[in-house]
């Protein structure tokens, strides 16, 4: 009988070491799933598009949201095709098009403009500045981008083709692609993650503008070649064209080399992204 209860007892020894290890699986998925710095599944930052915000499939992203009826339930296939994509004569003069295959945005935006006018005359502050000398209140205070700023360029007005909502989620492809290939839906972004709405960029960080031009007349903002991570990326490599401020300043969208949470190339945790450009 010992001997029984003896192998009895191992027998539930093995059973409670299964429990806990599947339970200790489980904590460890609830923690990456809480943890997950930029995906819809658990996708943390630069670990890929799948399981991100971005994946757009049914098996592992968010593609049920946006009525996605690819039979191969791809993850591509909303923004890129290998043939057939869309050229520069259909592209509501979008110049950056990466075999693109998504509708394109046809909005213009009004632009981020400072609350603070021309001046600190218009503004009813004068007197404020630094050492009560106004001049450096608005110097210290103004948008310093006004003189290049335009609406956004090709590489963002792509991103905003979903993010300003006047293109369906899943409005993709074109003749002659298969038609499964091919999508004219009417899923709309949600709010919480549209930008530009209904041409509205005021009230959001300023894009189209040049970056080497602000930063030779506005003391609090970085030197372009400033070192942004361990991996030696600065500034200037993430500006659009060597020059620009666009949304891939801020955000790698295909989750690859970020590690920060939002898609953006590192954490704002402390408001250290922020605090990577903005010399405060």
């Amino acid at each position: 009988m010992k001997n029984i209860t003896t192998q009895e007892e191992k027998k539930m020894m093995k059973k409670s070491m299964v429990i806990a290890a599947a339970m200790g699986f489980m904590a460890v998925g609830i923690v990456q799933a809480q943890n997950s710095t930029t995906g819809s599944m658990n996708a943390p930052a630069g670990t890929g598009i799948v399981g991100s915000k971005h994946d757009l499939s049914t098996a592992t992203g968010v593609g049920g949201l946006y009525g996605q009826t690819d039979t191969l339930d791809r993850i591509c296939i909303y923004c890129h095709a290998p043939h057939h994509a869309m050229q520069e004569a259909d592209s509501a003069g979008i110049a950056y098009l990466p075999l693109w295959n998504h509708g394109v945005t046809t909005q213009f935006y009004n632009l981020y403009e400072s609350d603070f006018g021309d001046g600190p005359a218009e503004s009813g502050l004068a007197g404020v500045g630094v050492d009560a000398d106004p001049a450096q209140f608005a110097d210290r205070h103004l948008f310093n981008g006004r003189a290049t700023l335009g609406n956004p360029g090709s590489v963002s007005r792509l991103c905003l083709s979903c993010h300003d909502g006047s293109v369906a989620v899943n409005e993709y492809g074109r003749d002659p692609q298969r038609a499964n290939s091919q999508k004219h839906g009417v899923a709309t972004i949600a709010d919480q993650f549209m930008i530009g709405g209904g041409g509205n960029l005021t009230n959001h960080h300023p894009i189209g503008f040049s970056y080497l031009d602000v930063v030779t007349v506005d003391d609090e903002i970085a030197d372009p070649d400033t070192v942004v991570d361990a991996s030696g990326t600065t500034i200037r490599s993430l500006l659009y064209a060597g020059e620009m401020m666009e949304c891939v300043t801020c955000h790698d969208v295909h989750n690859t080399r970020n590690t920060g949470e939002t898609f953006l190339w590192k954490s704002d945790r402390e408001s250290k992204f922020c605090l990577t450009c903005h010399v405060k």
